[in-house]
């Protein structure tokens, strides 16, 4: 999210946030008290944490700009001050840190207080030997701030540092300022300070474990810094007790995309095919200064590709195991032949441009053993999701094949009206056409429309051109052309709302049971066969005819004198038997 700063009118007195992204733009942050120019302090931790501040004054916003109001002061647990602009005093510097606050005035004065969702204050308290003097803060862990001021040797032309450690806790436990007891003796969440992916239509299942102190009531609260990505569901219920017999209650988390959720308005849903950060904290609605040790704990979810993600060709039946091929005659740079007419050598440098057949070394590492696929019968490949070691499930959404190649003798069972589309549906030439890719990596995900949802600007108007995808809701195929051999493919995952990866594989299969090819085209073949068959009719009615007549027993006589010297040699050169 991208947020600007700005005064509503030239010279006034009031500012607000405009926001650049879906769906942040459709609202502004709601207006606030600027007097001058501010410093702006994201916290870290993506929580939507914002301190402002000058030499005049401190606020603070727990939602990226939203909402922005000053600090309060406290004395004794009770309310003092609005704001520390109000104590008539100059802030010379300040220090922050996940959830803490520190503040040095510009008379020596030392503020420390918690920032929370209803928790935000600042109370006094005096540490020693804090000297204005160039001084600086910074947190170097929760409840103890290391101060350093650099002081000037009066011999050399350096500096010294003088450093203090202040540890808040005990500064709190001196000083009086009634404290109470914290009222939980335990909050913790399994997702504190690590990373949690969540991945497109999947659902993230977390929890936290919140023990009360005897006698009290907190009221334990969830919050995400990113409500138009990240949706929630929660349930909270007793868990047993603790050792000390106090009861224990456990928080399930269920994270999933807001998208998903059913509880939001489509305009407060930001674009799901934009992977996203969120963070989600579990915290108690009064934490207050005597929570200190129990900070709340807080992790970070990723809307987007969970790298562990790949998908597998199922090969059951290849030409290994029906010993077709070994693994060892594929290792040994095993070459296949691309017949001159086949392929397009633009797909793959390695080709020549001379259109002839050309020899291809099998990539065993890359591809195994080839699948085995029978030439006439319609295929697919079955694609297995994998997440790490762990099968997830079999791939049924959209997906798109190349031959890497370039052989083009296969074609798709299915064109564009067969396929119920309701658009002209995308293919390769139209996407390559389109792009700076000129291969088999052209088509992704990110550039993939459906045809299957009415488009007015791509409308039907060829609905016999192949229909290219594969998967979905259609059970479109492949059908090889009369070709033994091995065809390398491509394969893209392009349906956009499957997953935020590119979900990619290479492999191999080899087609077989086709006839050998014909020397000769058929209608030659055709011809030739059915002039010998009227040939050997006419010669069944010529003979006898011949037969009868003087002239034709002499042609049949002269046909007799050239075969029975055939006859007597065959004669000689069979065995005799006794």
């Amino acid at each position: 999210m991208y947020s600007t700063l700005t005064n509503t009118k030239p010279g006034s007195t009031v500012g607000r946030f405009l926001y650049t992204n879906f769906p942040e733009e459709e609202s502004l942050g709601l207006p606030f008290f600027m007097d001058g120019s501010y410093r702006i302090t994201n916290l870290p931790g993506l929580k939507g944490f914002l301190i402002f501040w000058n030499e005049n004054n401190i606020q603070f916003s727990h939602n990226s700009g939203q909402l922005v109001g000053p600090i309060i002061v406290k004395k004794n647990m009770q309310f003092l001050y609005p704001s520390i602009s109000q104590m008539g005093m100059k802030i010379y510097t300040i220090a922050s840190y996940d959830n803490e606050l520190a503040i040095l005035t510009e008379n020596g004065r030392f503020f420390y207080g918690t920032l929370g969702l209803l928790s935000t204050s600042i109370f006094e308290v005096t540490p020693e030997d804090i000297d204005i003097n160039n001084t600086a803060l910074m947190f170097i862990g929760v409840g103890f701030i290391f101060v350093v001021t650099p002081i000037k040797d009066p011999v050399f032309q350096a500096y010294d540092f003088h450093i203090c450690i202040i540890n808040i806790q005990k500064l709190l436990q001196q000083s009086e300022i009634g404290l109470k007891t914290c009222k939980a003796e335990l909050l913790q969440g399994n997702f504190d300070k690590t990373m949690h992916i969540l991945d497109m239509s999947d659902t993230l299942h977390l929890y936290g474990v919140m023990v009360p102190q005897p006698t009290q009531n907190p009221i334990p609260i969830i919050t995400i810094s990113n409500p138009h990505s990240l949706g929630l569901k929660l349930k909270m219920y007793e868990d047993g007790y603790t050792y000390d017999g106090n009861i224990k209650f456990k928080i399930n988390i269920t994270l999933m995309q807001q998208y998903l959720s059913g509880k939001a308005h489509d305009s407060f849903i930001s674009n799901i095919k934009v992977p996203s950060l969120s963070t989600i904290t579990l915290d108690l609605i009064d934490r207050g200064l005597s929570c200190i040790d129990l900070q709340p704990p807080t992790g970070l979810i990723s809307i987007g590709c969970n790298w562990a993600k790949k998908i597998i060709i199922r090969n059951t039946l290849n030409a290994c195991t029906k010993d077709i091929l070994t693994p060892v005659e594929l290792q040994k740079n095993y070459t296949y032949i691309l017949e001159k007419g086949t392929y397009d050598p633009s797909f793959n440098s390695r080709l020549r441009l001379d259109l002839q057949d050309q020899a291809v070394i099998y990539d065993y590492e890359e591809l195994g053993c080839p699948q085995l696929v029978y030439f006439n019968n319609p295929w697919k490949p079955v694609i297995e999701l994998w997440e790490g070691s762990r099968f997830v499930e079999v791939v049924t959404t959209e997906f798109v094949l190349m031959e890497k190649n370039g052989m083009h003798t296969y074609n798709y069972s299915k064109n564009v009206g067969g396929a119920n589309c309701k658009s002209q549906a995308q293919n390769w030439t139209s996407v390559m056409a389109a792009s700076t890719t000129k291969n088999y990596l052209a088509w992704t995900r990110e550039i993939y429309v459906t045809c299957h949802e009415l488009n007015h600007s791509i409308p039907l108007l060829w609905p016999d051109l192949e229909y290219q995808i594969l998967g979905g809701r259609t059970d479109n195929s492949i059908i090889f052309q009369e070709r033994n051999g091995f065809y390398i493919f491509h394969l893209t995952i392009v349906d956009p709302f499957y997953s935020y990866c590119d979900l990619t594989t290479s492999f191999a299969i080899y087609v077989y049971g086709a006839f050998p090819q014909r020397l000769l085209p058929d209608y030659p073949l055709a011809l030739l066969v059915m002039l010998s068959m009227l040939f050997i009719l006419w010669l069944g009615y010529v003979i006898p005819k011949l037969s009868s007549t003087e002239k034709g027993r002499v042609i049949i006589g002269f046909f007799q004198e050239l075969w029975n010297p055939f006859m007597k040699r065959e004669k000689r050169k069979r065995p005799s038997h006794r």
